[in-house]
């Protein structure tokens, strides 16, 4: 199984369109938040199912977080705002805690982030749109292989 994962596009057609040819092989996508229905730009392109959380700058209704399971692993996604994720992952921290969550993905930053904080795995894609770092990435592929999942950043 191969996850997609991205945050912060933006609504930029042009990025959605690179991020779909870097992609093509998932089986499923996660979209952290700020412009949501990007995802589901993606999801119709991809045909697979897709999940995704308002950010900061969505302004419709929509679901502000959400916890999930694949292949018995917990998912808890945010676009992380809430938690002021740009100060340090503490009070992430303490919500992914509380989710029981093995994953937390999460965006806001536009600064890819992949780390282990007491056995959960905090999942940052940041922005190909408007990336921060030296760096850009396109996102996160998550990779199942030997009963865990594995997550690497895909640069530009």
């Amino acid at each position: 199984m191969r996850i997609g994962i991205i945050s912060d596009t933006h609504g930029s057609k042009n990025n959605l369109n690179i991020i779909y040819n870097a992609f093509k092989t998932v089986d499923f996508f996660i979209h952290a938040g700020d412009h949501w229905q990007d995802g589901y730009y993606l999801q119709k392109k991809f045909k697979v199912p897709v999940v995704a959380v308002k950010g900061n700058c969505d302004l419709r209704p929509f679901p502000q977080e959400m916890v999930f399971e694949l292949k018995n692993k917990r998912f808890y996604l945010t676009h992380g705002h809430h938690y002021r994720v740009k100060y340090g992952l503490k009070n992430l921290y303490y919500r992914a805690q509380e989710c029981k969550a093995d994953y937390c993905i999460f965006g806001h930053t536009h600064e890819p982030l992949v780390t282990l904080v007491d056995n959960i795995t905090f999942l940052n894609p940041g922005s190909l749109t408007f990336p921060r770092g030296v760096k850009k990435y396109l996102g996160i592929m998550l990779e199942y292989k030997y009963n865990n999942f594995h997550p690497y950043l895909l640069e530009v």
